[in-house]
């Protein structure tokens, strides 16, 4: 079943990579979206380019989804300006040692931002996805969670609860909203970069373009698909 767009678009995540580029195809496509990001100056700069190719507005929400209360802000935030009917759960880091040689404190981090605060948000956000007929909940996953997942152990574990979670909360919904878990392979984002601290990531064959693996994101929510796996040739689409 493929759906018009149509009301705001929540969109953590949203000053960089997929969450961005998610971002921008919704703003283009005549939805206004709701970007949450840290970063301010980079949701200032992707609101400014919306106003100047005439999209759908952007509205910029400078947050850590991981401060307490935040899923609270975004919920009011998105309120007053008319209510939820998308929300994409974008915002995730990863983890790049073994598990013994990583520090607690990245793992906390991971596991607070990967797992609680996607929880938290959709959890604030569904009574406003509810309220009216369409709504779409968008999970951004891996591949790497339906795999094990050796040297980023957390990251992989993390994801396989957002797949878990989206398909329990699928069921729940069935009837009221859909529940997308997409699980992308390997996306050269700036994830790794931040995640990685200094180590080298080598280019793969296997790499998808940004921009195409967010339109199949959107077109796996649009048309109701619970687990949505993107072929390894995404890019040349």
């Amino acid at each position: 079943m493929v759906t018009s767009p149509s009301g705001l678009a929540v969109a953590t995540g949203a000053s960089s990579g997929i969450g961005r580029e998610i971002a921008r195809q919704l703003a283009r496509r005549g939805q206004p979206v709701l970007a949450v990001a840290r970063r301010a100056e980079r949701l200032a700069a992707l609101a400014e380019e919306g106003r100047g190719a005439a999209w759908a507005p952007i509205h910029p929400l400078a947050l850590d989804v991981t401060a307490p209360g935040a899923e609270a802000e975004v919920a009011a935030r998105a309120a007053a300006l008319g209510g939820a009917r998308w929300l994409v759960n974008d915002a995730g880091v990863s983890a790049h040692l073994p598990v013994e040689a990583e520090s607690p404190e990245v793992l906390r981090n991971l596991l607070r931002l990967d797992v609680e605060a996607l929880v938290l948000l959709t959890r604030a956000l569904l009574p406003q996805l509810l309220s009216a007929p369409g709504a779409r909940l968008l999970n951004v996953a891996s591949l790497a969670g339906l795999q094990p997942t050796p040297w980023f152990v957390a990251y992989g574990a993390a994801k396989a609860f957002v797949v878990s979670f989206s398909e329990g909360l699928a069921e729940e919904l069935r009837g009221r909203a859909s529940v997308t878990a997409f699980c992308p392979g390997p996306v050269p984002t700036e994830i790794f970069e931040v995640s990685a601290r200094g180590q080298l990531r080598r280019p793969s064959f296997r790499d998808a373009g940004v921009e195409a693996t967010a339109r199949a994101a959107i077109r796996a929510a649009d048309r109701g698909q619970v687990v949505a796996v993107p072929g390894v040739l995404v890019a040349l689409k």
